[in-house]
C-alpha cells in the first residue's frame, strides 16, 4: 500500500532449480559426501538429518531480477554411521558432509570388502596359479635325488699325514748331511797327518755304515735289553727260591 492507499503488488520470485554434482568417498573410518556448490555462501544452504536417517541438503541464492537458484538433494545414511558425529564443512565452493563410522561396524565392513576382493575372478585365478606353482615345486623336490656331500678329511688325519711326509723327506737329507760332514772331516785330517787320515777314514766309514743301518742297531739293542731283563728275572726267581728253602 502506497501513500495514496493503493496496494502495491509484490514482485514474485522466480526459482531456477538445478542439480549440483556430487560424489561419495568411502574410507575406512568415514564416508564423505562432496557437493559442488560454486557461487553459494555458507548461510545460503542447510543440512538436516531426519529421524528416519535421511540427510537433506538444500539451499537457494539470488541470481538477479527476482530470480533465485535453488537445489535440494537427499542421501540415505549408512547403518554403520555414527549419526551423532555427522559434520558439514563448506570451503572453496565444495560442501563436504562427513559421516564417521562406528568402530566395530567399520572393521566388519573392512572384512567384508576383503572377502569380496578374494572372491573376484582375478583373485581366484591368482590362487589357482599359486597352488599349481607350489605343487610343481613339491614334485620337483620329490623327484630330484639328494646330492651327496663330499666327505671331508679329518684335520687330525691330514696333519698326521703331512708330518709323516715331512719326516720321510728329512731322513735322506740328514743321512747325506752326516755322510758329507764325515767325509769332509776325513779329507781335512788327511792333509794334516796321513796316519790320522787312515784312522779317521775307518771311523767315518764305520759311522756311515752304522747310520745306513739304524733299524738293525735298534733291533740289536732291543734284543740285548730283552736278554738282560730275562736274566734278571731268572736271578730273582732263583734267589727267592733259595731264601724259601732256608
Amino acid at each position: 500500500m502506497n501513500s495514496k492507499g493503493a496496494v502495491v503488488a509484490t514482485p514474485t520470485q522466480v526459482y531456477e532449480d538445478f542439480v549440483p554434482s556430487s560424489k561419495l568417498v568411502k574410507e575406512e573410518h568415514c564416508d564423505t559426501i562432496h557437493l559442488n556448490l560454486a557461487g553459494f555462501k555458507k548461510e545460503q544452504m542447510k543440512v538436516i538429518l531426519t529421524s528416519t536417517g535421511i540427510l537433506k541438503i538444500g539451499g537457494q541464492r539470488p541470481i538477479g531480477q527476482n530470480k533465485w537458484q535453488r537445489f535440494h538433494k537427499e542421501f540415505p545414511v549408512a547403518e554403520n554411521c555414527d549419526k551423532s558425529k555427522i559434520s558439514a564443512k563448506f570451503e572453496n565452493g565444495i560442501l563436504r558432509v562427513q559421516q564417521p563410522k562406528i568402530a566395530s561396524l567399520a572393521n566388519k565392513d573392512k572384512e567384508l570388502a576383503a572377502r569380496g576382493a578374494e572372491n573376484t575372478p582375478a583373485a581366484k585365478r591368482q590362487k589357482t596359479s599359486l597352488r599349481d606353482e607350489f605343487s610343481k615345486q613339491d614334485n620337483a623336490g620329490i623327484n630330484t635325488p639328494a646330492k651327496e656331500e663330499p666327505k671331508k678329511a679329518s684335520p687330525k688325519i691330514g696333519e698326521q699325514t703331512e708330518a709323516k711326509s715331512v719326516a720321510e723327506n728329512k731322513l735322506p737329507a740328514d743321512k747325506s748331511s752326516s755322510s758329507s760332514s764325515s767325509s769332509s772331516e776325513s779329507e781335512s785330517e788327511s792333509t794334516d797327518d796321513e796316519t790320522d787320515d787312515a784312522t779317521t777314514g775307518n771311523t767315518s766309514n764305520y759311522l756311515a755304515a752304522n747310520l745306513k743301518k739304524p733299524r738293525k742297531v735298534i733291533k740289536l739293542t732291543l734284543v740285548a735289553l730283552s736278554v738282560l731283563g730275562i736274566g734278571l728275572y731268572v736271578a730273582n726267581v732263583m734267589k727267592s727260591a733259595n731264601e724259601a728253602e732256608e
